[in-house]
């Protein structure tokens, strides 16, 4: 997960519940969040159950152990972000708004395309 603000709280709680109440193919394993606070990123990381810390997202998401990203961090980043994972061949789920632009969210659903065709990665908000 890069970004661990308050929808970063959400996100985790989904993320542990989830196999709880749906029949899941596989169960997630939260392995990193990513934030820029080297402190506050590593309490994110105990106090919501994250395997570690980290605060570099491009080197998160180039990671072969890393299947999903979860973009929960200000809009601002989002298309940055989203078109790395996506290229990196990565799952990428982005809390709303999707984008700040619409030139923004096209380049998005570009790559998303793109991966989709390429890969079978999925994208969505």
């Amino acid at each position: 997960m890069i970004g661990h603000g308050f929808m970063g709280a959400a996100h985790s709680v989904g993320w542990r519940q989830a196999p709880a109440v749906f029949d899941l193919p596989v169960r997630p394993h939260m392995a990193v969040v990513v934030g820029r606070d080297v402190e506050a990123t590593a309490a994110a990381a105990e106090k919501w159950g994250w395997g570690e810390a980290a605060n570099d997202w491009r080197e998160v998401v180039a990671r072969d152990d890393i299947d999903v990203v979860d973009i929960v961090t200000p809009g601002d980043s989002h298309a940055e972000i989203a078109i790395a994972a996506l290229g990196a061949g990565k799952h990428v789920l982005c809390e709303k708004p999707l984008a700040n632009t619409v030139a923004e969210a096209e380049a998005m659903a570009d790559a998303a395309a793109a991966a989709a065709a390429a890969k079978g990665v999925r994208a969505m908000v």
